[in-house]
C-alpha cells in the first residue's frame, strides 16, 4: 500500500473507534494514534521505504503528523539498505518530507557499516535525499568526518560534506567508542565528497593535516600543539581500501619548522599510518639537506626512509648512499650501502658500508662510523720548501 492511502485508512479506523462518543474532537485538536506505519513501494512493486513510530499525533488541518521515536528503512532493489532512527519526527503530507530531530542516526547496512549522525535531518523520500544541517558526523570502523552540513544523495551513494570538513583516523580499529579514541592525524579541507558504500573520497581544494604525538597527553583546557603539519593541493582516495592520495604540491614539516619535506603526489596509508611517494623529493633538517627518488614516513615512529638514491648535503660535506633513514624528533640518521662522504676540507673522500650521524645543537650533522670498516682518502694542501713547491699529495688509509 502506498503512503498516500495510509492516512485516510488510519483516520477512518480512528473515527470508527470513536463512534460511540457524544462529542467529536474539535477540528484544531490533533488525533492521537497508537502507532504510525508508513510504507512506499517502487515502480516494480518492491518496498522503497518505510517509517514506523509507537506513537503519533496527526493534525488534520495542517496535514502533518508528529511521531515519537520514529524508525525507518530505505530499501535498494527490495533489500534493506539504510536504517534511520531519531527521538522525534514530523511527517508532512503522505511522506513528502520527514523532519527528524534529536540523536538522528542514519546507518548504512552491510559489511563494515557506516553511520551518519546529527542533531536534525530532513528526509525527502521522493528525491532520495537527506540533509543533515546540524553537526553531521560520518563514522566507520576507523575514521570519522565532521562538517557543518551534509547532503546524502541516496541513489548516487554520495555524501556532500560542506563547511570545513575534518577527516580523523584513530589507531585502534577495534574501538567502539570514537569519543574515547585518539586521533594522531587530522586532515581539514574546504569540502569533501564521499561515497560511503564504495568508499571513494574526493577533496579537490587545499588541505591541511596535523599530526599529534599520541604519547603526549593534552592538558585540560590547553589546545595541543601538532608535532607535524602537512599541506596539499587536494586529496582523493578510498576509505574502505585504506588510503588517501595527497595531491601535489605536498609539504610535510615539523611544527618547530626545523625540518621540512617537499614532495609530489603522496599516499597516506591510513590504516598503517604511513606516508609514501615513488617520485623525487627534497627536504631539510636544520642545515642538512636531503633528496632522493622516493620516500616513506612512519608517522608512529616519525622515521623518514629514503630507500634509493639518497643524497645528504650540508655546508662543506656531501653524502651519497643507497638508502638513508632519519628520525625527525631526535635528529639521528643513518646511511647504508655504498656510502660515500665527500668533504671539501683536504678533498677528503670516505667510503663505508654504513655511517651514522646526529644533528647537533648548532644544526650541523656529525657523521661517524659504528665500528664498520672505513676507507678514507684526502689530499694535503701545497707547501713550500725553499723555492720549490710540492705537488698535492693524496693519502689513503
Amino acid at each position: 500500500m502506498s503512503a498516500r492511502f495510509l492516512w485516510p485508512a488510519a483516520l477512518l479506523l480512528l473515527l470508527a473507534g470513536c463512534g460511540g462518543a457524544s462529542r467529536s474532537p474539535s477540528p484544531s485538536q490533533p488525533f492521537a494514534f497508537r502507532a504510525l506505519d508508513l510504507r512506499q513501494q517502487d515502480p516494480a512493486g518492491r518496498p522503497a521505504w518505510e517509517l514506523q513510530s509507537p506513537e503519533a499525533r496527526y493534525d488534520i488541518q495542517r496535514k502533518f503528523a508528529q511521531a515519537l521515536r520514529p524508525r525507518g528503512t530505505v530499501f535498494r532493489d527490495g533489500q534493506a539498505s539504510i536504517s534511520i532512527a531519531a527521538l522525534r519526527g514530523t511527517v508532512i503530507g503522505d511522506g513528502q518530507a520527514i523532519q527528524l530531530e534529536g540523536d538522528v542516526r542514519i546507518r548504512l547496512l552491510g559489511k563494515d557499516p557506516v553511520e551518519i549522525s546529527g542533531d536534525s535531518a530532513r528526509w525527502l523520500p521522493r528525491e532520495d535525499l537527506m540533509v543533515i544541517d546540524q553537526h553531521p558526523v560520518a563514522t566507520d570502523r576507523r575514521s570519522r568526518i565532521t562538517a557543518r552540513t551534509a547532503r546524502y544523495l541516496i541513489n548516487k551513494d554520495l555524501v556532500e560534506l560542506r563547511g570545513s570538513p575534518t577527516l580523523e583516523h584513530w589507531q585502534d580499529g577495534r574501538s567502539t567508542d570514537p569519543k574515547k579514541a585518539s586521533f594522531p592525524l587530522k586532515v581539514k579541507t574546504r569540502w569533501v565528497d564521499w561515497k560511503p558504500d564504495q568508499g571513494d573520497l574526493t577533496a579537490p581544494a587545499q588541505v591541511r593535516g596535523e599530526r599529534f604525538d599520541p604519547a603526549v597527553k593534552p592538558k585540560a583546557g590547553v589546545k595541543p600543539k601538532p608535532a607535524m603539519v602537512l599541506t596539499a593541493h587536494g586529496l582523493k582516495g578510498n576509505l574502505r581500501a585504506g588510503f588517501v592520495d595527497l595531491l601535489a604540491p605536498v609539504q610535510v614539516r615539523s611544527a618547530d619548522r626545523k625540518g621540512w619535506l617537499n614532495a609530489k603526489q603522496t599516499r597516506w596509508a591510513i590504516n598503517d599510518q604511513r606516508l609514501s611517494s615513488d617520485q623525487p623529493f627534497s627536504g631539510q633538517l636544520n642545515a642538512l639537506k636531503a633528496q632522493g627518488q622516493s620516500f616513506q614516513i612512519d608517522l608512529n615512529a616519525s622515521d623518514v626512509l629514503i630507500p634509493a638514491a639518497c643524497v645528504l648535503e650540508q655546508p662543506g660535506e656531501r653524502l651519497t648512499a643507497q638508502s638513508c633513514l632519519w628520525n625527525w624528533p631526535s635528529g639521528r640518521f643513518e646511511a647504508r650501502d655504498q656510502v660515500v662522504l665527500q668533504r671539501q676540507t683536504y678533498k677528503q673522500i670516505t667510503r663505508a658500508a654504513r655511517l651514522d650521524g646526529k644533528i647537533g645543537n648548532d644544526g650541523i650533522a656529525v657523521f661517524r662510523s659504528p665500528g664498520s670498516r672505513v676507507n678514507s682518502r684526502f689530499t694535503l694542501p701545497k707547501s713550500e720548501q725553499g723555492d720549490k713547491p710540492r705537488r698535492s699529495t693524496p693519502i689513503a688509509f
